[in-house]
């Protein structure tokens, strides 16, 4: 009998790979995941010395990951078996009190070369370099410079986790000692967050790593009582908010907690956005006057206000703001006024902030991730009076952009 049981057991195991390896072959590839909101890996290029350097096998792993049939259902039947081992994470995914997530590890970015994968660890080094050009740039910038890094979940939400924060506090530190005062460097961010988010306020997301509108609304706060405009903060209750519900960011993807509950997206509105224009810009390669190739900028969507609210039918609602990521965009009051202009160098932590710094000035935004990093050209370019640089710290763990800012 148990050499039955044990033959029927192989049996059924065999089917179940045969099963899966049809499906792989014969489900075509998919290019972008809605749920994780994230281009997916394809087939990589072969080439004998990527096979030796081991770099088409690290691909092809990855790309096997992601295009795995079933793949979402699979994560989260993970994330309810570690649950059930009470391991308290998934996927490099913290759980904390009242559903609160957080990502633990991160890629580490050491060199162009190499990255270190899934590590609670950051190199000092590489936020060393991204720090000397942000103050090389402060320095020599003809017009002020306010440097704002967003925290991390993992360093705002410390009360919903037990989890060790020395590696929270070096980063800190190691900011706050090297940022030169030209940089206009926001060093009580993360204190601010932290203390709010212990009090029961709604600062960041549960599923998601951004912080909500109302977060964005303290940060927008802060910088105006640092640049002396304390009184021309508008008061939270001059807007009017509209909640969207079912909101699940991408942290939610990643732990594969699926029994974790949505968040609710907030919209603030004065009433008054149809008096601004969104423009988005690009390059183009046209043939110039001598017959060369010369690039030209030219607007290619332009949308009144700062939504498009296409995307809160969508998974990804936090897209809603500023229409998603968009390189070089601007958002102008219609008034015909002449107004301050400032320069947002930024990741997507800044799009909420949008709503509120347009009420004061006239908005060039452009952005970090897409190598948009020769901020003195658009200072010119646009007559710029101050500069906003906001990039969050999971971006300077992760990759060396910043350190290409001049």
């Amino acid at each position: 009998m148990k050499k039955i049981i044990d033959i029927l057991t192989s049996v059924l195991f065999a089917a179940f790979l045969f099963a899966f390896a049809i499906a792989f072959v014969l489900t075509p590839d998919a290019d972008f995941s809605e749920e994780e909101n994230r281009s997916l890996r394809t087939f990589p290029k072969f080439t004998w010395e990527r096979l030796l350097d081991g770099s088409f096998s690290s691909d092809i792993n990855e790309y096997f990951a992601d295009q795995f049939p079933a793949r979402d259902s699979l994560v989260g039947i993970k994330g309810v078996t570690e649950t059930l081992l009470l391991k308290g994470e998934n996927n490099g995914v913290l759980l904390g009190d009242d559903g609160q997530l957080a990502v633990r590890l991160f890629d580490a970015y050491k060199s162009r070369l190499e990255r270190t994968h899934d590590m609670d660890y950051y190199y000092t080094e590489n936020v060393a370099l991204a720090v000397d050009a942000l103050n090389a740039f402060a320095k020599s910038s003809a017009v002020p410079v306010t440097t704002m890094l967003p925290p991390r979940s993992v360093d705002v939400a410390v009360s919903a986790f037990d989890y060790p924060t020395e590696i929270s506090d070096a980063l800190d530190a190691q900011l706050a000692e090297s940022i030169v005062p030209e940089a206009g460097y926001l060093t009580d961010l993360r204190a601010q967050m932290e203390s709010r988010y212990a009090a029961g306020e709604y600062v960041y997301f549960r599923t998601d790593h951004h912080w909500t509108t109302y977060g964005a609304y303290i940060a927008y706060t802060m910088l105006m009582r640092e640049w002396g405009m304390e009184d021309e903060i508008i008061p939270q209750d001059a807007f009017t908010v509209e909640t969207v519900e079912r909101f699940y960011g991408t942290t939610w993807s990643r732990a594969g907690y699926k029994f974790v509950g949505p968040d609710t997206l907030e919209l603030w509105s004065l009433g008054s956005e149809d008096g601004f224009t969104t423009t988005c810009y690009a390059e183009k390669q046209v043939k110039g006057e001598d017959g060369k190739p010369a690039n030209v900028k030219e607007a290619y969507k332009t949308f009144p206000g700062w939504l498009n609210r296409d995307y809160l039918a969508k998974k990804d609602k936090y897209a809603a703001f500023l229409d998603s990521t968009h390189n070089e965009q601007t958002v102008f009051k219609n008034d015909g006024k002449d107004h301050p202009r400032l320069l947002i160098a930024k990741d997507s932590f800044a799009n909420t902030m949008v709503p509120f710094l347009a009420q004061h000035f006239d908005l060039v935004i452009v952005n970090l991730a897409g190598r948009m990093t020769d901020l003195t050209s658009y200072v010119e370019e646009y007559g710029c009076d101050r500069v906003l640089i906001v990039w969050n710290r999971a971006n300077l763990i992760e990759n060396n952009i910043l350190a290409a800012i001049k």
